[in-house]
């Protein structure tokens, strides 16, 4: 099965850069310096749950984060929108109908705060806005429209909320467990003209949830770098809607350097895996383009991001972060027929008091 290959070859990759890292920073262990104040002390904006706290120590945050799917990927292979409509759907016939183009845009307000040295509690709330332009086939079919046309959605997505316990806590290295839960406050029964929205048009998955997973952190004189790695799972069987999406899996792994005391740079990858989605709509929806299909969503994906912290040292704004990533993708192999992944941008502001 091709997605076994991807899998092996991105797990290879991942495990690779991790194992580099490691022999690089054995090298330098004797240079370690450790200072929250550096701004690499942070990971790259696009990692959450990437750092504790002292004790009495509170945390806000803003982050924005913007992704663009452009074309279509049949597994690892590129479509052209008129390959796609010669591709047999899961019903048994073409696809009539293809979403060519979907943008995201999500504002993120994040609240950490440490009641004790090894223990930072976590709460995130997001909202949601997507676009996605859907193209008809000229020479037939169609599902209730005679043309191009787009959809939109946007609405709360779904809050988490969580904790991080601390397992090392040295100035050179650091480990903690990330604990996770997903509260359904997102609507996932996003409608036109009474007819379900396509799946990935959601926002959110209106379900309860579990995240788990575990960050490292190492910082020495002239750099640093991390790793983390995150599962997260359903709770229930399906949403109010009738569906739920798939687990994820994600291994990401990450090396920073100041330029300045005040300035890092951050090259990182980033490897996630979704399963399809179960279920289905419990009311009218379409049976025309691959996004109405559960079948065709998720997938594998490797990224490459490079990122930059910036941190200011005086003023007002002293303690102030600002920082910005940039990921594209450099494997994906979806789960059937889905849209191909451009690049995602996470810019984003941090104030610790």
């Amino acid at each position: 099965m091709k997605t076994i290959k991807t899998y092996a070859a991105t797990k290879c990759a991942a495990l690779t850069l991790a194992s580099a890292l490691t022999t690089l920073a054995d090298s330098t262990a004797n240079s370690s310096i450790g200072t929250t104040s550096r701004p690499d002390s942070h990971a790259p904006i696009g990692v959450m749950g990437d750092h504790i706290h002292s004790a009495g120590e509170w945390m806000v945050s803003y982050r924005f984060m913007h992704m663009s799917m452009n074309g279509h990927q049949d597994g690892t292979n590129s479509l052209k929108t008129r390959e796609v409509y010669t591709k047999n759907s899961p019903s048994g016939s073409n696809y009539t109908a293809a979403a060519e183009e979907m943008n995201m845009n999500m504002h993120m307000i994040g609240l950490m705060y440490a009641p004790t040295d090894k223990i930072t509690l976590t709460g995130m709330v997001n909202y949601v806005e997507k676009n996605m332009d859907i193209a008809t086939n000229p020479h037939g079919g169609g599902h209730g429209h005679t043309g191009d046309h787009s959809h939109d959605s946007s609405g709360l997505g779904d809050v988490t909320i969580g904790a991080l316990y601390s397992l090392i806590h040295t100035p050179q290295h650091k480990l903690h467990l990330n604990l996770g839960l997903t509260l359904p406050t997102a609507k996932v029964d996003h409608k036109e003209a009474d007819t379900f929205l396509p799946y990935g048009m959601q926002s959110g998955t209106g379900i309860f949830g579990i995240n788990l997973g575990a960050t490292y952190n190492a910082h020495f004189q002239k750099f640093s770098w991390g790793a983390q790695f995150m599962k997260s799972f359903a709770l229930e069987d399906e949403n109010d809607s009738g569906f739920r999406y798939g687990d994820t899996f994600q291994l990401t792994t990450w090396l920073a350097a100041p330029v300045t005391n005040a300035l890092s740079l951050s090259a990182r990858v980033n490897y996630r895996y979704q399963e399809d989605i179960s279920g289905h709509y419990n009311g009218p929806h379409g049976h025309a383009a691959p996004q109405h299909f559960q079948s065709n969503y998720g997938g594998h994906i490797l990224e490459l991001g490079v990122g930059a912290n910036y941190v200011i040292q005086s003023g007002a704004l002293r303690g102030h972060r600002l920082a910005v990533e940039v990921l594209t993708p450099l494997i994906q192999d979806a789960n059937g027929v889905g849209l191909d992944l451009d690049y995602t941008v996470v810019a984003g502001w941090q104030w610790a008091f």
